[in-house]
């Protein structure tokens, strides 16, 4: 007790504490309330203590989700998730039927491969038409997005901060 009073008289009554300080001092009080108190009391204390604590935590937590924008990236994620399945199954019903009407030997776009002959012994196969379908998958999804970003004015939400 003495100790802390030698610090108050050193830094001036009413002075501010360091995080570490102020923790100690907590910790001192609590210790000196709980050395007179009977275990009842001395449990409702400690209750009380952890129970500070616990709020403190979730609060600290609540306050990163909301500052981190870690709700919005997690529903742009599920959002996103669903609008590439829904474009998959566009692309699989519709765009690779049709290109099976243009493409030779009635193969699906996914199927197309071209093999190059490096050597007599050796070949490689490029599978162009995977690559095809990805990148049509990515442009649909891209202008998806872009559209609901403009339909939605959501570009001039962040120019109001």
């Amino acid at each position: 007790m003495a100790d802390a009073k030698q610090k108050d008289d050193a830094k001036g009554v009413g002075a501010k504490l360091t995080p570490h300080e102020e923790r100690q001092r907590e910790k001192k009080e609590v210790a000196s309330k709980l050395r007179n108190l009977s275990p009842v009391a001395q449990a409702e204390v400690v209750n009380d203590v952890i129970s500070k604590q616990v709020s403190k935590q979730l609060n600290g937590f609540t306050d990163f989700l909301r500052d981190q924008s870690v709700i919005g990236i997690g529903i742009g994620l599920v959002l996103g998730t669903q609008l590439k399945a829904v474009v998959d199954s566009i692309t699989n019903g519709l765009v690779l039927p049709l290109t099976q009407l243009v493409l030779p030997n009635q193969k699906s776009l996914t199927d197309q491969v071209v093999n190059l002959h490096v050597t007599d012994h050796r070949a490689i196969a490029i599978n162009w038409g995977n690559i095809v379908y990805n990148l049509f998958n990515f442009v649909v999804v891209a202008f998806i997005v872009y559209a609901i970003f403009k339909l939605f004015k959501l570009d001039r939400l962040a120019k109001k901060k």
